[in-house]
């Protein structure tokens, strides 16, 4: 007797499960266009603070900070956001490194610590000294560093879920290439803020812009990067199709990059799409092939962008050694001010006070007209000490390492989280000769970033 074979179960696609294709494969929902809306209003305000000087004026940087205090209430109002806050853990170990560094700030109003408060105000005649030099300065400075935290946050919360997270990287990528194109549009018709040879995009100085267009055009990268992968197997018409709008992006924001003649800034890009792209090689498998023919045409465009007319970008280079030596002696000036006082510096947003208290008819020249050391890491151990900077060094070490390591754990999205912790570099290694991290739009850009990197695609 022949017993016969069981029959499979043909599956019914109108009873497929949500989200899911007949067979299993999985199919991603669109996002819906009010949560592509609602992630955009945080670019779209850091982006119209970055046309209106990067709100780089004490009042203006109070407002904005106000603001960003704000879009983190109307986010927590929100409960299908605010749900979102357990999904941020670890958070008390950032916690604990912020507040350490909110503590040194508001210890820098006492007199508490060895030496007693700073001679400037015995020499003022107050009744009452404190460490830090400038009491106001030091007061909005905190005023800032919550208005970050706070940006940090809805970055964070942005990100929790891997759609809104997804919807947002886009969101940063639209509206940088509209603010791209506004600050090209700016520089052609002579309209720019602020006059010169150099596109600025809205900002007192170009390489602040640099920095910007910089992190954009890493951001882009990989968005270019990913859409390359996803086309795998399609014809070359599809495949052009699909990376189009991703490689315009790229290409409009290197383009500001390169007009902003920020020597540093290209250099400091140059390397993190460096170190992005060999971090894709690394991990990628089957597709090191594509990855380097996208490398090998980027590289080529860059190349054409700089030897096409650019000629200001090379006559730059050109005064290299001349600016290395101007800030050779500004820093030479505020380490000595350091050294001074190591422990507990000056007190937050004091530079201009130590600047014109350590001006001498020898560095006159070098430092009559700055209004930042052009080293972020040197301002904050000059004005916050030690004991200020190590937590807020700590605290972003702490966020790179921990989202670099879940960078290796996340099931979707791994190149674009990618792209978030590598454009970092962007402004890492710009700011160790410039100022741009001393603009409050471009600290609260990088603050937003770190946010959406920290929490990226968790729930």
């Amino acid at each position: 007797m022949t017993v016969p074979s069981p029959r499979r179960k043909r599956s019914n696609p109108r009873f497929a499960p949500s989200g899911t294709r007949p067979g299993g494969a999985s199919r991603s929902r669109p996002t819906p266009w009010t949560t592509r809306a609602a992630v955009a209003l945080v670019p779209t305000l850091l982006a119209l603070a970055h046309l209106t000087f990067g709100a780089n004026q004490p009042i203006a940087a109070l407002w904005f900070s106000t603001l960003l205090v704000l879009a983190l209430v109307v986010a927590l109002a929100v409960p299908s956001v605010r749900l979102g806050l357990h999904d941020l853990a670890p958070l008390a170990p950032l916690a604990l490194l912020f507040a350490a560094t909110l503590g040194a700030a508001a210890w820098s109003f006492t007199a508490w610590a060895p030496g007693g408060a700073h001679p400037i105000w015995a020499w003022a005649g107050a009744p009452s000294g404190a460490l830090t030099v400038n009491r106001p300065a030091t007061l909005m400075e905190i005023a800032k560093l919550a208005g970050l935290a706070c940006i940090f946050l809805v970055g964070a919360l942005q990100s929790a879920r891997y759609a809104w997270a997804s919807a947002t990287f886009q969101a940063v990528l639209a509206i940088g290439a509209v603010y791209g194109a506004i600050s090209l549009l700016m520089f052609v018709s002579g309209a720019q803020l602020m006059a010169g040879e150099r596109l600025s995009g809205g900002f007192l100085s170009p390489n602040s812009a640099g920095s910007v267009f910089g992190v954009l055009t890493v951001l882009g990268l990989g968005n270019l990067l990913r859409g390359s992968r996803q086309t795998a197997g399609l014809d070359t018409a599809s495949r052009l199709g699909k990376v189009a709008v991703p490689l315009a992006y790229v290409l409009l924001s290197a383009t500001c990059l390169l007009l902003t003649a920020s020597r540093m800034g290209v250099a400091a890009t140059a390397l993190a799409a460096g170190v992005l792209l060999a971090w894709e090689l690394f991990d990628a498998r089957r597709q090191r092939l594509s990855l380097l023919l996208a490398g090998g045409v980027l590289v080529l465009t860059a190349l054409i962008l700089i030897s096409g007319g650019n000629d200001l970008l090379w006559t730059r280079l050109g005064t290299v050694e001349a600016d290395r030596l101007v800030r050779s002696d500004i820093f030479a000036a505020h380490w000595a001010a350091f050294l001074a006082s190591p422990l507990f510096g000056y007190g937050l947003g004091s530079f201009i006070d130590i600047n014109n208290q350590i001006m001498t008819a020898g560095n006159y020249d070098d430092l009559w007209a700055i209004r930042a050391t052009h080293n972020v890491y040197l301002q904050w151990l000059e004005e916050a000490g030690l004991v200020g900077a190590a937590p807020m060094f700590g605290l972003l070490g702490l966020i790179m390492i921990l989202s670099t390591i879940r960078s290796g754990t996340v099931k979707r999205g791994q190149t674009l989280l990618r792209a978030l912790i590598v454009s970092s570099l962007v402004l890492l290694v710009h700011g160790a000769t410039d100022f741009a991290l001393q603009v409050p739009s471009i600290a609260a850009f990088w603050a937003f970033l770190l946010g959406c990197q920290y929490s990226f695609g968790r729930r």
